[in-house]
């Protein structure tokens, strides 16, 4: 039975505050939707965290009297972080629903208030989850429905766990529900694969299809102008006019990567950066840059165009693959990608060239591995501040990096996700060690092959016991030779 009556009923007004709530084209979209699991992006200001707390304070807990008589309903309101649940989603709460925040319907201790109509009830608990373990505040939830404010901060493990408590209250509930509110995310976060938008966002398309029962509603931006007071976004833009990438997230409502921590790489800007096209390759040499001393290999292609010039072309990754399966994959990959490439280099961890027992008996090392699929990868410079310094110094020089669009990951990893996190217990400080995140392993595997293109000691020109430049360029020769041949692609 379709639930989409209830955005059609009238909202009541709130006589302290004498004002209405009049939905949005896109928010009314959002009420009229039967989907279990419901999803709204929008800019800040846009009205998205408004429309959820009518939908679970108001319009749903009427639809279900009126349809199946049902008086009595329960809801949890998950935010990550305390603070920001009090400061920031119950507020909204307060301000529309007043009455449901004063005795006897508020309980501070337990984070609950009631909603009384004259025919229903709607009991609302407030939580806050912002790390995985803080699954077991929920194991025993019996909920009609739950909703998640700013939900690309809380962990899917937890939404998943959500997902299993909706339903069970009242007993054999008729329906579920589902909804989440939140700023753009980035085009790898699940929730911009997970939902059927309701207009196609405003990046690229996913490859995966969505979830089944998964309604999403990407606002536009500007849609909430008529209700933000004069000027707001303008001065947003001013405060923010030196970080683009802020702007096209929390006023223009592009996908973005949230900033979490320091970031790295201070010199980097997209619209500088990244290319507004696909780059060509241009058929010369290749060099591969590998992070590949783990279980969640990385793999990085670029080509040099110029004196201090170069040309991010590819990124392979895989979040769990053995190194042997992901360099057979990365091979698959090129041999479509550049065909007929052969003059490449490869440069590693070094870490990969360490030897460790394998189970059949004697010894071997990924490097030995990657060498049996046919790629021989020389290591790398191990120094971290090396590395950075070498990525950084590029990104600083006029047309010294450019970045293929297609680079997601990369671009995002520049963008906030490779970051030093917050110190939490020094309010203002940062760890010293780069957050290990997704972002990460591709992050250094273009800090392998730059460090060794760019690092005035390591350039080609640069004398090096084990490099033969007898071509004038920077090889790698396991042997210690002189007659070292590029990789040829099976």
């Amino acid at each position: 039975m379709s639930r989409s009556t209830a955005a059609t009923l009238e909202a009541p007004q709130v006589e302290q505050e004498q004002i209405r709530y009049d939905p949005l084209p896109t928010l009314q979209d959002f009420h009229n939707s039967s989907e279990m699991v419901r999803c709204i992006v929008g800019p800040v200001g846009s009205g998205k965290t408004t429309a959820a707390a009518w939908e679970i304070a108001y319009f749903l807990p009427e639809f279900l009297f009126r349809e199946y008589g049902i008086k009595r309903t329960r809801w949890i309101v998950v935010r990550n972080t305390y603070v920001e649940l009090r400061d920031s989603t119950l507020r909204t709460m307060q301000y529309w629903f007043p009455g449901a925040f004063e005795a006897p319907y508020w309980s501070e201790s337990k984070m609950t208030a009631r909603v009384v109509k004259e025919d229903w009830e709607a009991e609302i608990l407030f939580r806050s989850c912002d790390r995985p373990d803080h699954i077991k505040k929920l194991k025993s939830l019996e909920i009609t429905g739950y909703w998640i404010d700013e939900s690309i901060e809380v962990p899917e493990e937890i939404k998943n766990m959500l997902k299993n408590r909706i339903g069970r209250f009242p007993p054999k509930s008729p329906e579920k529900y589902g909804i989440e509110t939140t700023n753009p995310p980035d085009v790898e976060h699940p929730t911009y694969s997970q939902f059927k938008w309701n207009q196609p966002p405003p990046g690229p398309l996913s490859s995966r299809e969505p979830l089944e029962g998964h309604a999403g509603f990407w606002q536009p931006a500007g849609e909430n102008n008529r209700n933000l007071p004069a000027g707001y976004y303008e001065e947003l833009r001013k405060a923010y006019r030196d970080n683009p990438d802020w702007i096209d997230m929390y006023i223009d409502g592009k996908p973005g990567v949230m900033i979490t921590g320091k970031l790295v790489f201070n010199n980097f800007r997209r619209d500088y950066h990244v290319a507004k096209e696909p780059i060509k390759w241009t058929g010369g040499e290749l060099i591969f840059g590998w992070d590949n001393s783990g279980n969640m290999p990385a793999c990085i292609v670029l080509q040099v165009v110029g004196p201090q010039r170069c040309q991010i072309l590819r990124e392979y990754f895989h979040d769990k693959m053995n190194i042997v399966d992901f360099t057979n994959h990365v091979v698959q990959q090129v041999n479509r990608d550049f065909p007929g490439a052969k003059d490449v280099v490869h440069w590693g961890d070094p870490a990969g060239n360490t030897q460790y027992a394998k189970k059949e008996g004697g010894f071997t090392s990924n490097a030995a591995l990657m060498a049996d699929c046919g790629v021989e990868v020389g290591p790398s410079e191990q120094n971290f501040q090396a590395r950075i310094e070498a990525v950084d110094q590029m990104l600083a020089r006029i047309d010294g990096v450019l970045i293929d669009p297609g680079c997601t990951r990369l671009i995002n990893g520049f963008l906030g996700g490779y970051c030093y996190p917050p110190n939490k217990s020094l309010m203002g400080e940062y760890l010293p060690n780069v957050l290990k995140n997704k972002y990460a392993h591709l992050q250094d595997a273009l800090q392998y092959a730059m460090v060794r293109l760019f690092k005035a000691d390591l350039r080609p020109d640069a004398r090096d016991p084990v490099l033969n430049l007898g071509n004038g360029r920077d090889r790698y020769d396991p042997l210690g030779g002189t007659g070292f041949d590029p990789f040829q692609w099976k």
